[in-house]
């Protein structure tokens, strides 16, 4: 029987940055990463829940560090990269998953929200593809990207104009970005959350009337009939980093319940 602590990990040698990591989705992912073998760089725009995130991953036996970092900042994406690169020496994979989320009708909005929504989530993606892309290219590294959309990019929501937009817009952009870097080995995908516990949902039930009874519908909105975890999700970032996925590039895997295919 093979011993499984000396068993291959897929994500065993790979170096990857993880935005949005302080908490949900994101710090589910660095920690499911690092626990696949990956050298971890830990973003987030809140220093001491990176830092959190971070010593919990070292704690456990696995390499991290933690960056502080505004996604919708040019140079401080590209310092973002280059902090990560001195850390590890290269770096094969980029989970752009940073975001917000405006909840407001489309005449309600405000030209602060909309560039808000579309400054963190669109622009952050952009700018994070953007320089792992040239770190990439630079290094001759076949390197993976994953990008966060939502069911808000696929399909029409209550009071989600900026936020729809935003991510409709990131899952285009891996598209683009999927087919002009393939013949070099450079792959990008998405995945696509449905109504997962994380700070974002957490912003928009609180939002709501009643918090508790919009859980209980927001579930029911969904065939699987329940509110996903942050670690269904980091499972499908995970294997878009890795070399199991070598074939793929260009989709948009939707980790949703079921809730785009009702």
């Amino acid at each position: 029987m093979t011993d499984p602590s000396t068993s291959h990990r897929p994500l065993d040698g790979k170096n990857i940055i993880i935005t949005g990591a302080g908490s949900g989705i994101g710090a589910a992912t660095a920690r499911m990463a690092a626990a696949k073998g990956a050298s971890v760089a830990v973003v987030d725009l809140d220093s001491r829940h990176a830092e959190m995130v971070t010593a919990e991953i070292n704690g456990s036996g696995g390499t991290a560090v933690a960056l502080t970092t505004d996604v919708s900042q040019e140079a401080e994406v590209q310092r973002m990269v280059d902090a990560a690169v001195q850390s590890f020496g290269r770096i094969h994979g980029i989970v752009n998953n940073a975001g917000v989320i405006v909840t407001r009708s489309l005449v309600d909005t405000s030209l602060e929200e909309w560039d808000r929504c579309m400054n963190v989530n669109a622009r952050g993606v952009f700018l994070g593809c953007k320089y792992a892309v040239k770190h990439f290219l630079e290094h001759k590294i076949k390197g993976a990207i994953v990008n966060t959309g939502s069911i808000s990019a696929l399909t029409g929501q209550m009071g989600q104009s900026a936020y729809a937009a935003s991510k409709g817009a990131i899952v285009q952009l891996t598209r683009q970005v999927a087919v002009e870097y393939a013949a070099t080995g450079i792959r990008c995908n998405s995945v696509g959350p449905g109504s997962v516990r994380s700070a974002v949902l957490d912003s928009f039930l609180s939002s709501q009337e009643d918090p508790q009874a919009a859980e209980i519908a927001l579930a029911k909105t969904h065939p699987v009939n329940r509110i996903g975890s942050a670690e269904e999700v980091a499972g499908a970032n995970c294997f878009l980093l890795s070399d199991e996925a070598s074939f793929i590039t260009g989709s948009n895997l939707q980790v949703d319940g079921g809730y785009t295919a009702a």
